[in-house]
């Protein structure tokens, strides 16, 4: 019974192992079409398995999975296939991720002069939020935060975070939801799917997020989207202030000041 046992554990292991190695080369073979067809623009179907030698099958097979996923066109008349502007949106995104904290510090240099609160840029990665930069406030009322450069916060219950939900694709944003945790830091934070679903349908509408001292007691969030040149929402801006200092008059400056900033950086990410 032993000897069964193993016998079994170890075919299914090779088995695996087996389909592990059958991915990767699936994946670095699709990975050579696309790279080959950026180096010669366009090439029929037997070109490109000339060039990269794989079998026939195998090369139509990946030809036509990754026509059907966009990062591929055929044109039926030649049979030539080139590179979609998918892999542009790509290219461009991994740009602007690099630029982005750039482009954007002027302009948060600018808000934070008028002001003088904490300030706060941020993108999505893996499913939190990453700051790619902060500005500390210079006010002598002003609330301590723990966030930095690099460190992660949950999307749920911020306002920068929240406006990363709201533009999240839909399907991302399901494997998002299937994923979190949602932990109650204090007690307005959202814990329901539902909850958090209607609040984002509201941000869409209205272009702006708040936090009311979801994540933290005793601050105030306002928030705005940043897009990148293909009107994706690529980061958000936000500005930190301690609550007992907002009050409505200070609110509506505020969200005028964000998205018109966050609109600005968005322009300058355009260009």
């Amino acid at each position: 019974m032993r000897y069964v046992i193993v016998k079994i554990w170890t075919i299914s292991c090779k088995s695996i192992i087996s389909f592990s190695m059958d991915s990767a080369q699936t994946v670095a073979r699709a990975i050579a079409i696309l790279e080959i067809l950026g180096s010669h623009k366009t090439l029929t179907a037997s070109q490109i398995n000339k060039l990269l030698g794989y079998h026939r099958s195998t090369t139509y097979r990946l030809l036509g999975t990754l026509q059907q996923l966009k990062y591929l066109r055929k044109d039926e008349e030649t049979g030539l296939y080139t590179l979609s502007p998918r892999i542009l949106r790509l290219a461009s995104a991994v740009m602007e991720q690099q630029d982005i904290t750039a482009i954007a510090r002027p302009f948060l240099e600018k808000l934070h002069e008028k002001t003088q609160e904490t300030l706060h840029l941020a993108i999505v990665d893996n499913w939190d939020l990453v700051y790619l930069d902060k500005m500390e406030s210079t006010r002598n009322l002003r609330v301590v935060m723990g966030s930095r450069k690099g460190s992660k916060a949950p999307l749920y219950c911020t306002g920068i975070g929240k406006i990363l939900l709201a533009w999240m694709e839909d399907e991302d944003f399901s494997v998002y939801l299937e994923r979190v945790d949602f932990v109650k830091f204090t007690e307005n934070t959202l814990t329901s799917p539902v909850e958090l679903k209607k609040e984002l349908d509201e941000i869409r509408k209205q272009g702006y997020a708040v936090d009311r001292e979801e994540h933290e007691l005793g601050v105030f969030c306002v928030a705005a989207p940043v897009r990148d040149s293909f009107d994706r929402v690529a980061a958000a801006l936000s500005v930190s202030l301690p609550s007992v200092r907002l009050n409505q008059t200070l609110l509506i400056e505020l969200i005028a000041q964000v998205r018109n900033t966050a609109g600005d950086i968005s322009r300058a990410l355009a260009r």
